[in-house]
């Protein structure tokens, strides 16, 4: 059965797990930074890598909203939107 996704509800992906598992990754990320051989371990230190990981995703939130805007807006348009092939268990 192919179905076509024509509209993604704005609040739908920003109240989902979706941006807790964007912040759990840009954790991850930060805390590599730890690794770094002129990283000394202080408490400003260690906040400013949390800070850079809200920073992150936050971007990352901004950025994927506006994906969603301007795919709603092309597929008002008239434009094919994503097309998914799912099949019966």
């Amino acid at each position: 059965m192919k179905v076509e996704i024509k509209k993604v509800a704005v609040k739908d992906v920003l109240f989902s797990v979706f941006p807790l598992a964007v912040f759990v990754i840009m954790l991850l990320t930060a805390c590599l930074e730890i690794f770094k051989p002129e990283a000394t371990l202080t408490v400003s230190y260690l906040m400013g890598l949390v800070l850079y990981a809200i920073q992150g995703t936050l971007i990352f939130l901004v950025s994927t909203v506006v994906f969603v805007a301007v795919y709603n807006f092309l597929c008002a348009l008239g434009i094919r939107g994503v097309r998914v092939e799912l099949e019966d268990k």
